[in-house]
């Protein structure tokens, strides 16, 4: 390992810290996994900017969709435990749910496969409610009764369609069939054994000495009094953990030769190479450069995060992040091709996101400021920044998704005035606006958003919801 170590140091390292400093990061870890042992790990920039507190290999990051490898394992280890194992995953779910039901009628038709491979035809949530967390035991069972009130998109089994709904179900079905909280058989059944003894579910648990906090907007804040947290959707989402309890829970992983038979079997198409051409139990089927790879990815407002796991090399990377805004898979990429010994991937010069120097001069000296200094780095050539409207909008949609849009109006106005052109901009506005509670003026933006781009389902489905907003 001596020569990884050096090798990081010469290479992976520099790259990272070039990584936090162009994008203006708050902080990132990274941990390497190979050969039975953790190879590498270490914190970069910090978990809170308020305090300037550094990240370690230790920091605990909200991990967002990474959860649902966990549930997944949950699940799958209920169903082949034992000579009568306590789940069928292909028997329906209601037979652990009764009380589950569809507007249509055919919740009869879903099994516990379709839940974990997302053909379940479920349709997925809109609004996460983090602004008004539920924090009772009986969240999760309130969401499963709220599924009352929907009905299939399409015939189960026929389709991947992802659905975080579908986990919020498997999650109740383990704390049904285990007679615990289901934050409880999680740590019990998966955190537990694989010696993940700082990781939890529940929020409450994590100790603030360790915490990461979100950091959303641009230039970076913390949300005041807000966290993408609710107990309605901790199994697909609330899971907290470290790069080094991460780093076990992977060598545990790729060292139980149950697992590729047990779940990571193909399921179901995907169709989004490199890393989610298809998709098994609860893991993303993919490739790197020619090696076959299993992970996951997930990103909630104030953090990103995504592992990768190449079994035929007994290797593993996880990289985790308290912002929205850098490049976690170009970090993953780098830190696979160290680990696998592989030349390097020339990704080009790195440039700052236009961002940084709009928000810059938006704090500084206000609006007009901000419009001519993007109107200035338009016009050079070279280029001096990025400007792809996806800088805005990864600036933008955590404080929007918190109910926090306050944050980032100002920079959403910066936004449309030099891109009325852009359908995503207008899209993000009229959000703001619909959270707002301002309803009327969202409805005639997401209206603009589609007109521009009528193939902007974000927008359509927002001015769906706008339009005819779901009885409570």
């Amino acid at each position: 390992m001596a020569s990884l170590e050096r090798r990081a140091e010469a290479s992976l390292w520099p790259l990272v810290e070039r990584v936090v400093r162009t994008y203006g990061l708050a902080g990132l870890a990274v941990a390497v996994v190979r050969d039975g042992e953790i190879a590498l790990a270490r914190g970069f920039g910090t978990r809170d900017v308020r305090t300037g507190s550094p990240v370690t290999p230790d920091t605990l990051f909200h991990l967002a969709s990474v959860s649902k490898p966990f549930v997944a394992s949950a699940v799958v280890g209920l169903a082949s435990a034992g000579r009568e194992p306590a789940l069928d995953l292909d028997a329906p779910v209601v037979r652990w749910l009764p009380d589950l039901t569809l507007a249509d009628g055919r919740q009869d038709e879903v099994t516990l496969r379709h839940l974990l491979t997302h053909t379940s035809g479920i349709p997925d949530v809109v609004d996460y409610g983090w602004h008004d967390p539920q924090l009772g035991d009986d969240a999760l069972a309130e969401l499963v009764r709220s599924l009352s009130a929907a009905s299939l998109t399409r015939d189960p089994g026929t389709e991947f369609s992802y659905c975080n709904v579908g986990y919020e179900v498997l999650g109740h079905v383990v704390a049904t069939v285990t007679g615990r909280t289901f934050e409880a058989a999680m740590t019990d059944l998966v955190l537990d054994p694989a010696g993940m003894v700082h990781s939890t579910f529940l929020r409450a648990d994590v100790p603030p000495d360790l915490a990461a906090s979100p950091h959303v907007g641009a230039p970076l804040v913390v949300p005041g009094g807000a966290y993408p947290y609710t107990r309605r959707h901790a199994p697909s989402s609330t899971l907290h953990s470290s790069v080094t309890e991460l780093s076990r829970w992977m060598l545990a992983t790729l060292a139980d030769p149950g697992v590729p038979e047990r779940m990571w079997q193909r399921q179901a198409d995907v169709g989004d190479p490199p890393w989610s051409e298809s998709m098994a139990l609860g893991w993303f089927l993919g490739d790197h450069r020619g090696h076959r790879t299993v992970g996951h990815s997930g990103a909630d407002p104030g953090f990103d995060s995504r592992l990768a796991l190449v079994p035929d090399r007994g290797t593993g990377v996880v990289v985790l992040a308290n912002s929205n805004t850098g490049p976690v898979r170009a970090v993953v990429r780098a830190a696979l091709d160290l680990a696998l010994d592989l030349p390097p991937e020339s990704a080009g010069a790195q440039l700052p996101p236009v961002t940084l120097p709009v928000a810059a001069a938006l704090a500084a000296r206000g609006t007009e400021s901000a419009i001519e200094t993007f109107r200035r780095l338009e016009r050079a050539d070279p280029a001096e920044v990025d400007l792809d409207d996806a800088c805005f909008e990864e600036a933008v949609w955590g404080a929007i998704e918190l109910h926090r849009a306050g944050l980032v109006r100002p920079l959403l106005d910066v936004w449309t005035t030099v891109r009325p052109g852009s359908s995503q901009a207008w899209a993000m506005t009229g959000w703001a606006h619909l959270v707002d509670g301002d309803t009327r003026r969202a409805v005639e933006l997401l209206r603009r958003a589609v007109e521009l781009d009528p193939e902007n389902d974000e927008a359509a489905t927002l001015l769906r919801g706008a339009e005819d907003p779901p009885a409570r």
